[in-house]
């Protein structure tokens, strides 16, 4: 799999960095899209990715966004993608 950071990291809380280096990780562990949803899931469970983080699937590929504190959109550029 392939991962491209596309967008700066904004670090508007401590959890932030803590969130996205568990999915950095489960972005480099993960063998297939199905161990990657796995682990997102996972991650979505035991912390606020939700709150911080906008995220998908396409036919080939997993993207992420920030998402704006003050009304909990996403920003209109993703953060990463990851290429099946």
């Amino acid at each position: 799999m392939k991962t491209e950071i596309e967008n700066i990291i904004y670090n508007y809380t401590d959890e932030i960095p803590h969130i996205l280096i568990r999915v950095i990780n489960a972005i480099t562990l993960s063998d297939n899209k199905e161990e990657l949803r796995t682990a997102i899931n996972k991650i979505a469970e035991e912390t606020e990715l939700d709150k911080f983080f906008a995220y998908g699937y396409g036919a080939h590929h997993f993207w992420l966004k920030h998402r704006r504190l003050s009304n909990g959109e996403p920003k209109e550029y993703r953060l990463l993608k990851v290429e099946f």
